[in-house]
């Protein structure tokens, strides 16, 4: 459970930016022959949605390139998705410029100790228990799902509370999927 000092630091928060392999998988790649196979969680859909309905942008930053994650990500309408940057700073920095925000307005999800110089940098960082502990000794909150287990989820959840928005934008919601 998050304390009343890390909601109202997460309160400032005006984009999340996360890896993908870790966080929207569990971190498990099948390789075949020429196919990448990778499994994502379908709640992930449900936090990117919430996130997009209340106008916080998400972005997705990989050091590897996979045609799962672009499918995935483009299945999800996710616009900001940058792969292959072993040094995310770079990507970082793009993304900062494209949405002229500052780096304490940056909530950054990431497991992996290529996304270190990224959770040292942004207004607040989170990981996940199966992350690696020194990952997990720089996060501001470490989630009680695990990678692949709908982590965007309970990410926009306390986002959207330490806002005081979830109800509003969880009403919007269920219009959206009744009028489908």
């Amino acid at each position: 459970m998050m304390n009343e000092h890390l909601l109202n630091k997460l309160s400032k928060i005006k984009i999340v930016v996360s890896d993908v392999d870790g966080i929207l998988t569990d971190g498990t790649i099948i390789v075949s022959k020429n196919q990448e196979f990778k499994t994502f969680h379908v709640e992930d859909a449900l936090g990117t949605r919430l996130l997009e309905l209340a106008n916080i942008p998400v972005a997705f930053i990989s050091a590897r390139k996979s045609e799962a994650t672009s499918a995935r990500l483009n299945e999800l309408k996710i616009k900001d998705v940058y792969q292959g940057y072993l040094n995310k700073l770079h990507a970082l920095d793009k993304i900062l410029k494209k949405h002229k925000i500052k780096k304490e307005h940056v909530l950054y999800i990431g497991d992996g100790y290529v996304d270190i110089p990224v959770m040292e940098k942004v207004g607040f960082s989170i990981s996940v228990p199966n992350a690696h502990k020194e990952v997990k000794d720089f996060a501001d909150y470490v989630t009680e799902k695990y990678g692949g287990q709908g982590v965007i989820v309970e990410v926009a959840q306390y986002l959207l509370k330490s806002k005081g928005i979830y109800k509003q934008v969880f009403n919007k919601m269920k219009k959206y999927i009744y009028e489908a």
